[in-house]
């Protein structure tokens, strides 16, 4: 009897040792599939927002540029502050809650919980709404150096539609990696578009302050050419 109880025990203590064993095993797999699962959504989301908010501090510095030039700042209708950082950091603030309320419930909703195409097609609508935004306030704050008389919700509606006509264009392509060196290469050209266009007004506003100084100058009763 006891040679039969002490071969039960071994018995049963192999099994204990290898149920441990896989309980382990699966343990540390659920805590590597919720690694992958949660940090790369809230990186790739924080991500976004950092530059989300760069943008929307160099926007609302170029603004303030407008504002302080001699010429401008007479007839400026600027967008306020807040409106620029809200339409900058909505979006990549609002899916950063998202995924972060995520985490705390069902986490088959993150981007990374199905395959890659399924976080690759997410990620690309996400980027496309930021990039959206992007859009809208890079043209705004063309309009404030171009068109600086022109009322606020003018000035906001042309934004809109030409921001709205870039992301359809985007949109448009089928492919995933075309839609984003697209909307990329357009983004860029906004962008570049819209520093060249304020650099050559500021070279214009400063070359007529300095052709007015000028005229003043000459016209002073002391250096009146005789």
């Amino acid at each position: 009897m006891s040679k039969i109880a002490f071969e039960s025990y071994k018995v049963d203590g192999h099994n204990g040792y290898a149920n441990h064993s896989a309980l382990s095993e699966g343990t540390k797999r659920m805590t590597r599939t919720t690694s992958s699962l949660v940090i790369p959504s809230l990186a790739i989301n924080l991500l976004m927002l950092l530059v989300a908010g760069v943008a929307a501090v160099l926007f609302g510095r170029t603004i303030d540029l407008a504002q302080s030039s001699t010429i401008l700042s007479q007839r400026l209708v600027a967008p306020p502050q807040w409106l620029v950082m809200t339409t900058l950091l909505l979006v990549p603030g609002w899916y950063l809650i998202l995924d972060a309320m995520s985490t705390m419930g069902n986490r088959l909703r993150l981007p990374f919980a199905g395959s890659q195409q399924r976080a690759k097609r997410i990620y690309a609508g996400r980027v496309h709404l930021v990039l959206l935004a992007f859009y809208f306030n890079a043209i705004l704050v063309a309009l404030c150096w171009s068109a600086a008389a022109m009322p606020l919700f003018s000035k906001l509606f042309l934004s809109a539609v030409f921001a709205v006509a870039i992301y359809a264009l985007g949109q448009s392509v089928p492919s995933t990696r075309l839609s984003y060196t697209l909307s990329g290469i357009l983004f860029v050209i906004v962008l570049v578009t819209t520093q060249a266009f304020i650099l050559y007004r500021m070279q214009v506003e400063a070359e007529s302050t300095g052709e007015e100084l000028r005229q003043q100058f000459e016209e002073e009763p002391g250096n009146r050419r005789r």
